[in-house]
């Protein structure tokens, strides 16, 4: 065969691969973009607290991001797992600080003077008891300290459990959502009570 004739054959071959390669490509599709999931925004004012001047909370490294953490405890006691097509809207610790600021109405802070809250989270998870069975969990302490944070007045540590609906990840935000809602009742009930009284001497 001439060389000519091979060039035209070679040609033929390739211009029909990539007519193939084409007609393949609607079938290949992008994988979908992860849904954005908060705590939802309809949180009413539990009561106002005088003398709290600003709300903080904090978390460790593996919590400051947008994942949302799983952990199938059956299978492993120490494996972190996060879901591929579900996030955050924000870190915990950023979500956590808006809710408890609409549960706890704070002072004027520019008047220098007052407590602060600070709320450490250990745990923030969805944890998998079995296959079909999982729960929220938020877990840590609850720090009032004078207005520069300096001086520890007292703390509060807590340990929340929530049954989630259903074994997935939707399931496991409306339980995280109902946890911070009980974490934020928690607080209050604690500053408010009457063993608090010294402490706020402090602030």
């Amino acid at each position: 065969m001439r060389a000519g004739s091979m060039r035209r054959v070679r040609t033929a071959v390739l211009s029909l691969m990539l007519a193939g390669l084409a007609g393949c490509g609607p079938l290949v599709s992008r994988p979908p973009a992860p849904a954005l999931h908060d705590l939802g925004s309809a949180r009413a004012t539990l009561q106002r607290i005088p003398g709290l001047r600003t709300i903080e909370v904090r978390s460790p490294s593996w919590l400051d991001g947008s994942a949302m953490h799983y952990r199938l405890a059956y299978e492993s006691a120490t494996r972190r797992d996060v879901y591929a097509f579900s996030r955050w809207a924000a870190s915990p610790p950023e979500m956590l600080t808006i809710a408890l600021r609409q549960m706890l109405q704070t002072d004027d802070a520019s008047t220098g003077t007052g407590c602060r809250l600070r709320v450490d989270i250990d745990e923030f998870i969805q944890h998998y008891d079995r296959a079909d069975s999982a729960r929220a969990l938020l877990s840590g302490r609850a720090v009032l300290t004078d207005v520069r944070g300096q001086r520890v007045l007292a703390s509060l540590p807590f340990a929340i459990s929530e049954p989630a609906s259903g074994a997935d990840a939707a399931a496991g935000v409306a339980a995280s959502a109902r946890a911070v809602d009980a974490l934020g009742v928690q607080i209050a009930g604690w500053i408010a009570s009457s063993t608090m009284n010294g402490a706020h001497d402090g602030c």
